[in-house]
């Protein structure tokens, strides 16, 4: 009783805390545009690309398996598609919370060992983060100046921000000596700390995190491996592209135009807000860096880039409390078969 109590209260105050901050995003926008916007809107596309977000959870959990598996772990795909989904509702809530309740579920649901879940997780950050500077690089060549007036325009929004920033070393300078201090003091008292519990818990998940990222050198199927990150880019590409078809003012966009996007939205994504506050506002600028570059008005692009990258951006985020609360029915429903 008490765990169905425990259970009913997380996910009230997660979802309040979840809409609380997509509530300061939708705020900001003038209604009476976005009504109007929305009746000339073909919501098939914008349908259409929050299924291929649910598919990209798949692919995840699919690749996921296969880093998994050498350490002696052969999951469910169903266990691991349900933790990645819940994963995604609670960046809604916290910024980065959802790697640890990620590699948490998992342990939950089929007994991986967080340290090593948690490891397999970095691992595939990092190889998400190669392939987003790799394309990058392919948006740096195919939109050179396009990307060069994004800068331009986010380094004016900074400067005409109404928030003054001052500098300040000094907390910086007291970091570094307590790190110093830490350091110092661990070389001297080395062997009495080497017979502390606390030290061998420590060496213990650092050895299983570490397990974690090598586990894709132990991969037997690398070139499936490969594939599925390829298929995972291609989704999120289409995600953007096929929304452009949705809206009367974006047909004539190019699949480069939503390269850029993609890539724009992507780096907007990686700032730790909550909710991913931070992605409606780089597409935003993104169009207008699009529209001063090929129509000489970044103003008409601002338009456009407000109602496109709000409702894209609605559009995934209504998936992810959707699946995201469904996600704990089975996440509750699997951890007692294991319990038992």
């Amino acid at each position: 009783m008490k765990s169905k109590l425990k259970q009913s209260l997380f996910i009230i105050f997660a979802s309040l805390l979840a809409v609380f901050f997509v509530g300061l995003t939708v705020k900001q926008i003038d209604l009476k545009s976005m009504k109007e916007t929305l009746s000339h809107t073909n919501f098939f596309w914008v349908f259409f690309s929050m299924a291929l977000s649910i598919v990209t959870y798949w692919i995840r959990a699919s690749r996921w398996s296969l880093l998994l598996k050498p350490m002696g772990y052969p999951t469910k795909l169903s266990s691991n598609f349900w933790a990645i989904a819940f994963a995604y509702f609670m960046n809604l809530t916290i910024p980065r919370s959802g790697e640890v309740a990620r590699a948490t579920t998992l342990y939950k649901m089929e007994g991986v060992p967080f340290e090593k879940g948690f490891g397999s997780i970095v691992l595939e950050r990092v190889i998400d983060l190669l392939c987003l500077i790799l394309l990058l690089g392919l948006t740096v060549i195919l939109n050179y100046e396009i990307f060069l007036k994004f800068l331009e325009l986010g380094q004016l929004e900074n400067a005409n921000s109404t928030t003054v920033q001052t500098k300040s070393y000094t907390v910086y300078y007291i970091v570094l000596v307590l790190i110093a201090i830490a350091l110092f003091s661990a070389v001297i008292f080395r062997k009495k700390i080497a017979q502390l519990n606390l030290y061998a818990k420590i060496k213990t998940f650092l050895s299983g995190l570490w397990e974690g990222i090598l586990s894709i050198s132990k991969l037997e199927k690398r070139g499936q491996f490969i594939g599925y990150s390829l298929a995972l880019w291609i989704c999120y590409f289409s995600m953007t592209y096929m929304v452009f078809f949705a809206f009367p003012d974006t047909h004539q966009f190019t699949p480069a135009d939503a390269l850029f996007l993609l890539v724009a939205g992507s780096l907007g994504m990686i700032l730790p807000v909550s909710g991913g506050l931070a992605y409606p506002y780089a597409i935003s600028i993104a169009f207008a860096a699009i529209t001063l570059t090929k129509m000489g008005n970044a103003e008409t692009g601002r338009t456009i880039g407000n109602y496109f990258g709000l409702i894209l951006y609605l559009a995934q985020i209504i998936s992810m409390i959707t699946f995201g609360l469904i996600s704990i029915f089975f996440i509750s429903r699997n951890k007692k078969k294991v319990d038992e």
